[in-house]
């Protein structure tokens, strides 16, 4: 028995260092029309974004995720690559490092979208997906007509039939509302988000102008212990003014970034049940061009006479108005049955995924953070309490 069609992308590493990052990719397949089963190749992001276009506009009846943003790196201070949790390598001064495990790779957005592509059994096969893989010029796809039209050229004197959600059966009207509603608290939590960033750029700044007063105070201070508390104490405040800041940092990486990812993931969706209804207002289009062209030769059957040339013409019109409405209705059907299973399969089960582990590594963020600022606070009054006593 043979195997199954299989192909697995790996992204190795990343070249930041360039304007258009270069990913290098790591490709495993069994899909005997791939040339080299295993190859090693670099894309530049750009290459990635042209895939989308290509995928999107080629599959009519997949779901193609969103293409997450390209990775913006964070190096720390000897210029070293920081993992996408970089928050768990920070250290207040004299702490002794603790290990934390992977931190995560910054590209792992791209690598879960490459991992959704090729799971797909309809992209997995794609033309585009293979010439991604096999050029040895960068991936130059050849430009693609406008979505679909060679699947869509309506014949003269075509009746076009349009659509609306409203024409359609009440689980689709239901699907739309659902995705209207989900785009509007996107929205509402990213203002509310971005509210929250300010919030704490502001603490952060109050925090710095504390460090600055405590600063001054030591200035005129002649006792040398209250000297040294106001200097701990100003020490304290800037280490929290940066804290703060690498709070607002984190909720900037994790759910302000997730959102904007998953309003495009939900653009994409309603993208795709917009050419469902397309597909829809084709088949009846060529239907009611059936109709009109079946009327056309019930007319030249009860005329008195019959051109032989003009019964041809409205015969063979009849004909092909019969195939192009076929072709429409399985068209439809196909993008119909496609379309509901990867939103019931794969868009909400995947949406639920990415948004729960986003909010759970927001969580963990602000905790490990939050204990650090409590450890710095610590530290000020085990100080206080030794110039007290002294």
């Amino acid at each position: 028995m043979a195997a199954a069609p299989r192909i697995q992308f790996t992204v190795t590493n990343v070249d930041y260092k360039r304007k258009d990052p270069v990913f290098w990719i790591e490709v495993q397949t069994n899909i005997t029309k791939y040339k080299q089963k295993q190859k090693r190749f670099p894309r530049y992001y750009s290459e990635l974004v042209k895939l989308y276009d290509f995928l999107s506009s080629t599959c009519d009846d997949v779901l193609i995720p969103a293409l997450p943003p390209c990775p913006s790196p964070r190096f720390d201070k000897e210029g070293q690559l920081v993992g996408r949790q970089w928050w768990f390598t920070i250290r207040l001064p004299g702490e002794k490092p603790v290990i934390v495990g992977d931190t995560g790779s910054v590209e792992n957005k791209i690598q879960l979208w490459f991992d959704r592509i090729v799971e797909h059994d309809r992209t997995k096969m794609s033309e585009g997906l293979r010439a991604f893989v096999e050029s040895e010029v960068g991936f130059r796809p050849s430009i693609v007509p406008q979505q679909h039209s060679q699947q869509r050229i309506k014949p003269p004197k075509y009746i076009i039939v349009h659509v609306s959600p409203d024409d359609m059966e009440p689980e689709f009207g239901h699907c739309l509302q659902d995705l209207d509603t989900f785009s509007q608290n996107l929205h509402h939590a990213s203002s509310r988000l971005d509210k929250l960033v300010q919030e704490q750029h502001s603490m952060a700044r109050s925090w710095i102008n504390m460090s600055s007063s405590w600063v001054s105070y030591g200035g005129i201070e002649r006792n040398p212990n209250l000297f040294i508390l106001y200097k701990t104490i100003a020490k304290g405040h800037q280490q929290l003014a940066d804290l703060e800041r690498s709070q607002a940092s984190a909720v900037s990486e994790t759910l302000s970034d997730e959102i904007s990812y998953e309003l495009k993931n939900c653009e994409s969706t309603q993208n795709a049940m917009q050419r469902r209804l397309d597909a829809l207002s084709d088949y009846l289009s060529s239907r009611k061009h059936t109709e009109s062209s079946l009327r056309s030769v019930e007319r030249l059957k009860s005329s008195i006479s019959i051109d032989r040339d003009q019964a041809s013409e409205a015969i063979a019109i009849l004909e092909d108005a019969r195939i192009h409405e076929r072709n429409n209705l399985q068209r439809f059907e196909r993008i119909d049955t496609n379309l509901r299973q990867d939103i019931e399969q794969q868009y909400k089960p995947n949406t639920t995924q990415d948004m729960l582990r986003t909010i759970k590594e927001y969580a963990k963020s602000q905790l490990y953070l939050e204990k650090k600022k409590l450890a710095v606070l610590n530290e000020i009054m085990i100080k206080q309490d030794d110039v007290l006593i002294n």
